[in-house]
């Protein structure tokens, strides 16, 4: 077994389900599914009524359940009464439940021997297998695997095999069941449920704003069913005696559709299409999609096998959340895995995920930033509804681009998102070289967020400057705040760029003349000496936060444990704030500067948000702090495989998983982004600083339309240019030409 690939959950632990059901989540892109097990567990209801409440999800307390069904469509969104337009928990369709002998299979409850549940990152395939020993004392031996077709993406396939040591009476009941419910809400105005032919389940349900999905599932076995259904399930269902010895297979296959689908998908053709190919020959199939997808991306890790296995599943979910083709959506925050951002999205979007598709597959990068511009109607809306002109983006969007944030703090102050948008469009611009997409379909966002932010500048009475006043920055537990540098710098970029090109955009020249003004007269604050950046105006007035007295449990967040009053007026950062506008701009900063700015915040950081970890070891390595680098990297790849400590129960921590490529690509490689000049024609750059715990490090990268495969060792770094022409390639302050098919290797930089 190649460890590098492999997550394993072994033994069973009732307690650890949902952690592995979030972190097991298959996906095609379009549609996704938790790890939730086939035959379900006894008593774990999964159509509980509750009202959630707009709360801060970093101390926000989630329904104890031990388990959480989820099979989401990215788009597919409904309207809850208190929290907005939230992602919709579509049917279940993965129930296969043996029962032998009036036994039904249940991991509480059963006797279950030599455990392992396995998910291949590789091929994208979970697969499961135990010893069952049953109350009268047979043997069966049992094996589950299941994948979602990424040759078709609408196609979840499904198997189990059972072999019994004695005859026994063999039942098994497979279904759909359309009784669940999102954020303990119910979306499903209608739900209809038949027969479809001998061996299958047709299931449509329709949503409160309008969508419709189906579920078509197909069984493949050797045995006769009936059909059994309530309101909101189905089931077929069979008996056989099975002889010792004698291997029961059951395939079952469902298509998946709705009303959303860009191209229109007959499930019943999709499954009739597929039947002619076996288990085997449709596995083969997909896996050959998937080896595709890995060589454009895999980072290889020698000498540390957790941080390989971490770096891998932070790949897998990336390259499954993603939605090819489709840019009427983006990634959400939890990696279409869990409800607790309910299917929306956030800044993560241009800061944490854009990069990695950026530098290894431009034309899945291009969908992202295509989403925002796609969304501006809503933005517009959001704007108008705060009395300002131009384009808004939510803190929270979803899919049409309107602001769904239910807590105001958020909603009303979080505006550096706007910028941040525009941020990830010029990303893109020169990480591609498609300068034309801000001349083109980018110009009309720079010009319409640039008219709000005109609009919500102010200038206060004895000040020659413009301010941002009442403002968010990237720190949530520091609100409504006056010139928050990290948001005024990137409102600065955003005027500039609109400035520049505000007349493709339909901006007049005296616009672009107020843009460019506005651009000059932001200020960065900083201390009375100069020399520290300040996160806002008011932050060194602030209380200390008394951080030994009040944080007593250091494996819960600070703000788990204190008012959120006491967080808004507290020294305390969730998260990287001016050392991440630091990363973003590093050759707008002195090396001092930056070890200043970490030696005064770093104290004050809780580090309760998912995002701080990777920006922390990006800064660290640049600063040449090797163990600080390691701790935060340490601390990133635990978030959502340190299942005893929740992991990835409410899903995958999505930024976190981009961050980790960051990480190695950015931080320990030393790789500077295309943001970080204006030359087109800038040499890619590598400095490397690799962790002592590793002996090699290698990646393939995309470096504005020229793919390479970057090798560091402790002896040498070497570029492979996979191109079809010349690349100009700087190591450490060494600058080499690499000719198409060349390898060129540096001695690795001290």
């Amino acid at each position: 077994m190649d460890s590098g690939w492999i997550v394993e959950e072994q033994p069973f632990h009732p307690e650890h389900l949902k952690a592995y059901e979030g972190l097991f989540t298959l996906g095609s892109g379009y549609m996704h599914i938790r790890g939730s097990l086939e035959e379900h567990l006894s008593g774990a209801a999964q159509n509980m009524t509750y009202t959630r409440m707009p709360a801060n999800v970093t101390s926000e307390k989630f329904l104890q359940t031990e388990c959480e069904w989820g099979t989401y469509v990215p788009g597919v969104f409904g309207r809850h009464p208190l929290l907005s337009n939230e992602m919709v928990n579509l049917p279940f369709f993965l129930g296969i439940a043996p029962i032998v002998d009036g036994e039904r299979l249940d991991l509480k409850t059963c006797s279950i021997e030599d455990y392992s549940r396995q998910l291949n990152l590789r091929t994208a395939t979970l697969t499961r297998t135990f010893t069952w020993r049953t109350g009268a004392g047979k043997r069966i031996d049992m094996e589950f695997a299941r994948f979602i077709d990424a040759a078709h993406p609408h196609l979840c396939i499904q198997r189990m095999r059972l072999t019994p040591d004695a005859d026994l009476d063999l039942s098994v009941r497979a279904g759909i069941d359309a009784d669940v419910r999102t954020n303990g809400y119910d979306h499903f105005t209608g739900v209809q449920l038949s027969l479809a032919g001998r061996v299958g389940i047709d299931c449509v349900v329709r949503t409160d704003a309008g969508d419709t999905m189906g579920a078509l599932t197909r069984l493949v076995a050797e045995a006769d069913w009936r059909y059994e259904s309530t309101a909101r399930t189905a089931e077929l269902v069979t008996d056989v005696l099975l002889p010792a010895g004698r291997t029961f297979v059951l395939e079952k296959r469902t298509a998946v559709t709705t009303s959303r689908d860009l191209e229109a998908v007959e499930a019943e053709h999709l499954l009739t299409d597929t039947s002619v190919r076996g288990y085997d020959e449709l596995h083969a199939e997909h896996m050959a999609v998937w080896e595709h997808r890995w060589r454009g991306c895999d980072v290889e890790i020698d000498g540390d096998d957790a941080s390989q296995r971490a770096m891998r599943v932070s790949l897998f979910h990336l390259l499954r959340a993603h939605v090819g083709g489709d840019c009427r959506v983006a990634i959400d925050a939890k990696g279409y895995s869990g409800e607790a951002y309910w299917g929306r999205y956030f800044w993560d979007t241009e800061m944490f995920l854009l990069p990695f598709f950026l530098y290894t597959e431009p034309a899945r990068a291009r969908t992202l930033v295509d989403f925002r511009v796609q969304s501006l109607a809503g933005c517009r809306r959001n704007a108008a509804k705060y009395g300002y002109p131009g384009a808004r983006y939510g803190w929270e969007s979803d899919a049409e681009g309107d602001e769904c944030c239910p807590n105001w703090q958020y909603a009303d102050h979080e505006v550096h998102v706007t910028a941040d948008v525009v941020y990830g469009l010029t990303h893109y611009a020169r990480a591609t070289g498609d300068e034309d997409y801000l001349r083109g379909p980018g110009a009309e966002v720079l010009v319409e967020t640039a008219r709000y932010w005109l609009a919500r500048l102010d200038q206060r009475e004895g000040d020659d400057y413009l301010s941002l006043l009442g403002v968010m920055g990237p720190d949530e537990y520091t609100p409504i705040s006056s010139n928050n540098a990290f948001t005024n710098a990137m409102v600065g970029v955003a005027l500039f760029l609109a400035s520049c090109y505000g007349r493709f955009g339909g901006a007049t020249v005296e616009e672009c003349e107020a843009f460019a003004a506005a651009a000059d007269a932001l200020p960065e604050p900083r201390s009375e000496d100069g020399t520290l950046v300040l996160q806002c105006e008011e932050f060194e007035a602030l209380a200390e936060p008394r951080f030994e007295e009040l944080w007593k449990d250091r494996s819960r967040s600070f703000a788990a444990q204190v008012s959120q009053e006491r967080l808004y007026r507290s020294k305390c950062l969730k998260q990287a704030d001016v050392l991440m506008l630091m990363m973003l701009f590093p050759d707008n900063y002195t090396a001092q500067e930056v070890r200043t700015a970490w030696d005064y915040y770093l104290p004050y950081t809780t580090h309760d948000s998912s995002l701080s970890a990777g920006v922390h070891a990006i800064v660290a390595a640049r600063l040449g702090l090797k163990d600080e680098a390691w701790r935060f990297w340490q601390m990133g790849r635990g978030i959502d495989l340190d299942v005893e400590r929740g992991g990835a129960a409410e899903g995958i921590h999505i930024a976190n998983a981009g961050a980790m490529w960051q990480m190695a690509v950015f931080g320990f490689a030393g790789m500077q982004t295309a943001m970080g000049t204006q030359v087109a024609i800038s040499p890619l750059t590598l400095s490397p600083r690799m962790p002592d715990q590793w002996s090699r490090l290698a990646f393939p990268v995309v470096w504005k339309g020229v793919p390479v495969h970057v090798e560091i060792t402790r002896k040498a770094v070497g570029v492979l240019n996979r191109g079809t022409g010349p690349l100009v390639v700087r190591v450490g302050d060494r600058d080499r030409k690499v000719e198409a098919g060349e390898q060129v290797t540096w001695e690795t930089p001290t």
